[in-house]
């Protein structure tokens, strides 16, 4: 038989005389009561359950994810090859310089024509300078002209300041044609000419 724990060794000799009786008292009655029973293993305390995921739905999530990756790394790829990559822009074929009839302005126009897409059209850049700013609803329109008279319409567009640069576009056979003019839209007075 094992001897009963020795109060004075378990709390010492440094407390108050009231705590010690207290004390004193509860650790008789421990004495007295003994050790607890011992317990069967199956009156034990249950083990935690282990939190069971079956395999199936992440393989799938992983499975999802790598396809998804590799989707768009195909379609980055794609774009890359297929998209235009150079960061500059092509050199324009040939630049055609506008003035005012007569020169009765400061406003002056260049028109950068590009090489011909494969669906025929004629992407150029126009560069206005010293145009009056119109009133707001009001537009330039670039024509091409047949014979001094105005034959077809490359776009119209606005001006802001001193200079404004325009990207338009030309869908037809330049060589049929013999100049080019800016108008103000719906109306027929040439502003500046080839």
């Amino acid at each position: 038989m094992t001897r009963p724990p020795d109060f004075d060794e378990l709390v010492g000799n440094d407390l108050e005389p009231a705590e010690r009786d207290r004390l004193r008292q509860v650790h008789d009655l421990l004495v007295a009561a003994g050790p607890p029973p011992e317990l069967s293993p199956a009156a034990g305390p249950e083990a935690p359950k282990e939190n069971v995921f079956p395999l199936l739905p992440r393989r799938r999530l992983v499975a999802a994810a790598a396809l998804a990756a590799a989707l768009a790394l195909a379609v980055f790829g794609a774009g890359f090859l297929v998209g235009d990559r150079s960061d500059e822009q092509a050199s324009p074929e040939r630049i055609v310089g506008m003035a005012p009839p007569g020169g009765v302005s400061d406003a002056r126009a260049s028109l950068a024509i590009f090489a011909r897409d494969d669906a025929g059209n004629w992407p150029m850049e126009l560069t206005v300078r010293d145009l009056p700013v119109l009133p707001p609803g009001q537009l330039y329109q670039l024509w091409l002209t047949r014979n001094g008279e105005l034959a077809e319409s490359c776009g119209t567009f606005v001006v802001e300041g001193s200079k404004t640069v325009v990207p338009l576009n030309a869908p037809y056979r330049l060589r049929t044609f013999d100049g080019w003019v800016i108008t103000r839209r719906g109306a027929s007075e040439t502003l500046l000419t080839t």
